[in-house]
């Protein structure tokens, strides 16, 4: 395996692990969407939420969406839903270290929390369709949206999901830019033959496993403020820049990347492990440069 430079030394500089494990793992937001988490020992098996007026999408909202080491996320569904679009919108980084599942259909998965996500190293997935992480503000269909904060119109969400809006706020009043979510994985994502498997935030760090037998893997670093669009099948994902919106914006703040960082050296890293303060550390050798904004991934 040949060894990838990364461009940096990432703690977590709220002790991640540490807050899976003493927060609620999963909570549905009290907002209306009306999603249900019933706890059967170390499963969470999850119904409810909001359907589009077809039918064919179904909605779910979390305050918090965390999983240790042998917990299970499991989304119901049923033949009939072609997608479930999933958010966090409590405004806190999601630590998974367990498995995600989805039983009754083949319905691709949207993982939506603008703060930002982590892949632990036991992180597995059980799900039949594609799967889509991302720390966007919202999931485009159309001209309509599926917001990660505030209401949304669920009905009029149809079809499939065709971009991911990044509406993220500035780094502070006197700067200009913005910045997107971070995305980190250190665990085994796998999905079916044929399937997708995309990784969309602001910076993503990929030292785990992905895998997507006849399908496509998408890792990919979004600066704030842009839009992706969804292509279609045999296309890649393409970027384009749209104009700052006024409307609508998020109301999370990501956790940008130097709150993720300590000291001012990089490493050549081919790991990840928590040290002796429940920090998150990338383990590697030799010192090299850094910039926010960067998709990484081990060369296989």
């Amino acid at each position: 395996m040949t060894n990838l430079r990364f461009s940096l030394i990432l703690t977590l500089a709220f002790c991640l692990l540490p807050l899976a494990v003493r927060s609620q793992p999963v909570v549905p937001a009290a907002d209306g969407t009306n999603t249900v988490v019933k706890s059967e020992q170390n499963r969470f098996n999850i119904t409810g939420g909001q359907f589009s007026g077809n039918g064919g999408n179904l909605f779910h909202s979390f305050s918090q969406f965390n999983l240790s080491e042998a917990q299970i996320a499991n989304f119901l569904t049923n033949p009939n839903i072609q997608n479930i679009l999933v958010r966090i919108a409590g405004g806190d980084v999601s630590v998974i270290n367990g498995l995600i599942s989805v039983s009754g259909g083949n319905s691709n998965l949207f993982l939506m929390n603008p703060a930002g996500i982590v892949f632990g190293q036991n992180a597995r997935l059980n799900v039949p369709g594609s799967f889509f992480a991302t720390t966007a503000t919202g999931i485009g269909f159309g001209n309509n949206e599926f917001n990660a904060t505030g209401i949304n119109n669920y009905q009029i969400l149809l079809g499939t999901p065709n971009q991911f809006n990044f509406n993220t706020p500035s780094v502070s009043p006197d700067q200009e830019g913005a910045r997107a979510g971070i995305i980190i994985n250190a665990g085994n994502l796998e999905v079916g033959n044929g399937r997708n498997l995309t990784l969309l935030g602001g910076t993503v760090i990929n030292t785990g496993q992905l895998s997507a037998p006849g399908g496509r893997i998408t890792v990919a670093a979004v600066p704030g403020q842009n839009a992706v669009r969804i292509g279609q099948a045999g296309n890649l994902l393409s970027l384009e820049i749209r104009p700052i919106l006024t409307a609508g914006e998020s109301t999370i703040a990501p956790v940008a990347l130097p709150q993720l960082l300590t000291g001012p050296g990089v490493v050549e890293a081919t790991g990840l492990q928590t040290n002796e303060q429940g920090q998150v550390i990338l383990t590697g050798g030799q010192t090299v440069s850094a910039e926010t904004g960067s998709a990484i991934a081990p060369v296989r």
